[in-house]
């Protein structure tokens, strides 16, 4: 069959992130014989027009569309990016009548809300390199499918080196300008029990390891095909297994690979082995998903560590060289005026490289938080609109947001403070390469 994948994402602070997912489900309906063509509406100036003369040009029989996020996840601003979706949907709808398949991680979310927002024929909850091929075959042999339904994957796809995602059908080239990094999977699932987390839902909580050997051979391909050498690892968490993230790194010093990466680490598994490999094999920097460095509330959102380790993890990144972020919340279940001000101090003396502190937390259906919410704040079931979990014992956010203000490496999403559109543009056409909190950490 012709099938088209859309990728309407049009996010691009802080970067425009490579559509990963669909590259995964594009190589895999290559792989059955299809005849796949791409539309990637990120970088286009109008996504109507882009659709009409895509679909007239390639005459797809059925079309994929992934929903990658729902908003950005960032209070007070709140940007909903179902807006976009809606206007993407009426403009397919517009100029074709084939059958609309939506998928991606923001659909696994919420697919009942989404499939009865868009109207959209079928629904692929979970992996799609399985379930969209078996969906197409269904349909091309003639199967009743009956519209509206939502195929959910009860099994995970156990060998996931079998399929390498498929770049050639994407600008990796502009990706790679304007978000000065590709992205790479070392592995899948998240076995870890925090609150307000959608990992779970989207990849399972049984993790799923790539062999080390074909991480470095993608690594390699990329090189070859792109000439990308910045990279983001986009595991939930990249240092666990300790002993994979390890493997993963020697892998890539044995292939002699030039490359730079960074990505999500845990304070609870950071070892001084770990990161003197991790620099060998060409990291510069690790995002920590610290939360907070008051214990009672680091319990209450289900990390398996305390402020102490966040603070022994620093350590051992700052005595290696290795630069370090720690994310942490502000009026999160548990805090107080008196909890984020232990946070916020407590987050000074560790002197990352660069923090981000994000006010509340978004609230995701099925998640525990969501069950906090209700019985805290008395909030109904969250739907496709971005709503927050904050606390009511926190009630000076004005304050948190002046002191944030006068440091220069601390980001606050929510109030673009030190992260804003023109930033990210003046950075990235300069020709700064990696996470860019990496270039306006503090000077030491």
């Amino acid at each position: 069959m012709r099938v088209l994948l859309i990728s309407p994402n049009r996010e691009h602070l802080p970067d425009p992130a490579f559509p990963l997912g669909l590259a995964y489900v594009a190589a895999a309906l290559v792989q059955h014989g299809h005849t796949v063509g791409v539309l990637d509406l990120c970088f286009v100036d109008d996504p109507e027009q882009a659709i009409a003369e895509d679909i007239a040009g390639f005459r797809p029989e059925i079309i994929g569309m992934s929903l990658r996020n729902i908003d950005d996840v960032a209070y007070p601003k709140k940007h909903s990016y179902l807006r976009d979706y809606r206007k993407a949907m009426a403009a397919m709808r517009k100029h074709t009548g084939v059958p609309v398949v939506l998928g991606g991680s923001g659909f696994t979310i919420m697919p009942r809300a989404f499939m009865q927002e868009l109207g959209a024929d079928f629904g692929i909850a979970g992996e799609g390199e399985r379930a969209f091929p078996q969906l197409l075959k269904d349909i091309s042999s003639g199967r009743q499918v009956k519209r509206g339904s939502i195929n959910t994957a009860q099994s995970r796809i156990r060998e996931i080196d079998g399929t390498v995602p498929d770049r050639s059908l994407f600008d990796t080239t502009r990706y790679y300008d304007f978000g000065g990094m590709l992205n790479i999977q070392t592995k899948r699932g998240c076995p870890f029990r925090c609150i307000y987390c959608t990992y779970p839902t989207v990849e399972g909580r049984r993790m799923r390891l790539r062999s080390p050997e074909a991480v470095a051979d993608e690594f390699g391909q990329i090189i070859d095909r792109t000439g990308a050498r910045h990279f983001f690892i986009v595991d939930s968490i990249f240092n666990y297994p300790v002993a994979h993230a390890e493997a993963v790194c020697d892998a890539i010093i044995r292939r002699g690979l030039d490359i730079t990466w960074s990505c999500y680490a845990s304070p609870a598994y950071m070892t001084a082995k770990l990161a003197d490999v991790m620099i060998h094999a060409g990291c510069t920097g690790v995002e920590f998903g610290t939360d907070s460095l008051e214990d009672n509330v680091l319990r209450k959102l289900g990390k398996n560590f305390t402020a102490e380790k966040a603070l022994e993890a620093s350590d051992i990144c700052r005595s290696s060289g290795l630069k370090f972020c720690h994310f942490v919340f502000a009026g999160a279940p548990g805090d107080t005026d008196e909890t984020v001000k232990v946070t916020m101090e407590r987050l000074e003396e560790l002197q990352p490289d660069a923090a981000v502190v994000m006010t509340g937390i978004r609230i995701f259906p099925g998640t525990v938080l969501a069950g906090l919410a209700r019985y805290d704040l008395g909030m109904a079931e969250p739907g496709l609109e971005p709503v927050f979990y904050l606390s009511r014992q926190v009630s000076d956010f004005d304050s948190i947001r002046e002191e944030i203000a006068q440091k220069r490496n601390w980001v606050m999403p929510g109030y673009e403070i030190n992260i804003y559109s023109r930033l990210q543009r003046k950075l990235r056409e300069s020709g700064i390469k990696g996470p860019l909190w990496e270039n306006i950490s503090k000077k030491r």
